[in-house]
């Protein structure tokens, strides 16, 4: 009986073929750490790269309205982590995904919040406002003016985000959007400066997070009535 080999050509050939094998991508790069290729902004002024990260600032002067720096390809299921910090700590900001970009550059859509008071809730910008409250307290899992991880997955109509390794928001949200652009923010008012860095985005991921396996995590998204997180209305969840 022959023993029959295949060639690394020849299982490239099946698994392109397979509609069974999985499509999750490689997490990648996409902010280059140089440049704004792939990213705009009505106004650029505001924004500016400087040791491979982004910078958003109005230097000593108010920030006039919310401005978004905006990366140019829509994203549907997807996990984004990066790292953010924010001085002083009474300024704010956030981090669109699945949002519109409006004529006038401003957003429309889901916002991972970063603010005193309102770090790792859901917000939907000019929309249904806050979606879900953080509920732990900053002091359990923030360090105000220094460098804080943030993550963000979204699949389908669940939605989960993570700040320094703790769950902030788990929520199951069945008339949301299920694709869009992703947005970094500075928020209107107080001069400020916000720091993003270390970008990494993939698009269909499994739904992991933390170390946490899928049926881990919607078990979060059933905590969600008993106020875990809380929707805005009751057809939420």
């Amino acid at each position: 009986m022959k023993t029959i080999h295949l060639s690394t050509l020849s299982w490239a050939f099946i698994l392109l073929l397979c509609p069974f094998f999985s499509t999750v991508q490689a997490s990648e790069s996409f902010f280059n750490e140089k440049d704004f290729t792939g990213w705009s902004a009505n106004d650029m002024s505001f924004w500016s790269v400087l040791n491979g990260e982004i910078v958003g600032t109005n230097g000593e002067q108010r920030v006039p309205g919310n401005q978004f720096l905006w990366y140019d390809e829509k994203v549907g299921n997807f996990h984004l982590s990066l790292q953010v910090r924010q001085v002083p700590f009474a300024g704010n900001g956030g981090i669109q995904f699945r949002s519109e970009r409006r004529q006038n550059g401003s957003a429309v859509g889901y916002q991972a919040d970063i603010g005193k008071g309102w770090w790792g809730s859901l917000y939907h910008e000019h929309g249904r406002k806050i979606l879900a409250k953080n509920k732990l307290k900053e002091d359990q899992y923030l360090k105000p003016e220094q460098w804080n991880s943030y993550e963000i997955l979204a699949v389908g109509h669940r939605i989960w985000l993570a700040i320094n390794g703790k769950i902030t928001v788990a929520v199951r949200d069945p008339i949301g959007e299920l694709d869009g652009q992703i947005s970094l923010q500075i928020h209107g008012g107080i001069p400020q400066k916000i720091i993003y860095r270390k970008l990494r985005l993939t698009r269909n991921p499994k739904v992991e997070i933390l170390g946490m396996k899928e049926s881990e995590l919607n078990a979060l998204l059933a905590l969600a009535p008993k106020g875990f997180v809380q929707p805005l209305n009751k057809s939420n969840k």
